[in-house]
């Protein structure tokens, strides 16, 4: 379906809507990721330029045959989106998509195949099919597969209908069976999820205290960031992330004192957006588990004239206060 955005009614969002038999709206979805491709001489498919991309994730909707996570067509190749619809209870996902001949062809059955196993869900993909025009045609092949990886149910690329019957129970029993999600170790997936790509850093080395590992990067001159008004050099940073990065502190109160800061310069934690906030928690983790042994946060109502005046008081009056339990 599509759903026009009034701010810009020639790039509609790509929606995928769930109807209840009241005929009410139980749940909205717009497409987060867009096919956007472009090899000169061969082909041009820019979604970019007639459709926009959703903003926001859609947790699953209670259905009479289940918990349905909403998906369209590209965000097929995204696991990401499947396995966050799982972990929010999601038992089955659907995937409305026009792949194109070559793609389907190639992809449609392992994609779908793979979302199903990785997820322990039931998938089901209605797919457009036939000659649209003399440059594009539609692969077809509307599919269902089960929570084990199998197909269940399939069209060929005529137009029709298929038919699956969905057991909750299967599920419950599959998952039993490999409680994959309980092994998951997404403690050190969120860690680095939002490193800066290795592949681009100019030059890299490692890191390592007893068993953990912080990349250090080593950054052209170009890329130095600000702390406040001040530029940070380049060979001061230490670690970057998407939102955040650490630096070396010119006069440490101690050896390893070191400070981590969001690219964004902003004068209020208020004042990040909620991706800034945890990315800017995440990277703070990460440095401290290289340097401490005790995790806590101060946080002080800073006023004019506090610590006689000299903000360096602050550091001794807090040594002295983490000596007591309070």
């Amino acid at each position: 379906l599509i759903i026009q955005d009034p701010s810009e009614p020639n790039r509609p969002w790509n929606s995928h809507i769930v109807i209840d038999s009241e005929g009410t709206t139980k749940a909205l979805y717009n497409k987060l990721h867009l096919f956007d491709l472009e090899i000169p001489g061969k082909v041009r498919l820019m979604e970019s330029e007639f459709s926009k991309s959703g903003t926001k994730m859609v947790s699953p909707v209670d259905t009479p045959i289940g918990r349905l996570g909403l998906s369209i067509c590209y965000d097929l190749r995204f696991s990401e989106l499947a396995l966050w619809n799982r972990t929010k209870g999601a038992e089955i996902l659907s995937y409305p998509s026009s792949f194109t001949l070559n793609t389907g062809l190639a992809h449609w059955e392992p994609l779908l195949r793979t979302r199903a196993i990785e997820t322990q869900c039931y998938v089901v993909a209605a797919a457009q099919t036939g000659k649209h025009n003399e440059k594009r045609i539609s692969y077809g092949h509307s599919m269902v597969v089960d929570p084990w990886g199998a197909i269940i149910a399939q069209c060929s690329e005529r137009i029709d209908m298929c038919f699956a019957e969905i057991d909750l129970s299967y599920v419950a029993e599959l998952r039993k069976m490999q409680p994959v999600f309980a092994h998951r170790r997404s403690d050190l997936y969120m860690l680095h999820a939002n490193e800066e790509d290795s592949g681009t850093r100019p030059h890299s080395s490692w890191c390592c205290t007893s068993s953990n590992v912080i990349s250090i990067i080593k950054t052209s001159e170009n890329s130095s960031l600000m702390f406040a008004e001040f530029p940070i050099a380049a060979e001061s940073i230490f670690y970057k992330s998407a939102h955040s990065f650490a630096f070396v502190n010119l006069k440490p109160v101690l050896n390893g004192h070191v400070l981590v800061c969001p690219k964004r310069v902003c004068y209020h934690l208020t004042d990040l957006t909620d991706a800034e906030t945890a990315d800017l928690f995440i990277v703070a983790k990460k440095v401290q588990r290289m340097i401490e042994k005790h995790v806590h946060v101060h946080i002080l109502a800073r006023r004019e004239g506090d610590f006689g005046g000299s903000p360096d008081n602050l550091y001794s009056s807090l040594a002295t206060h983490d000596r007591y339990v309070h």
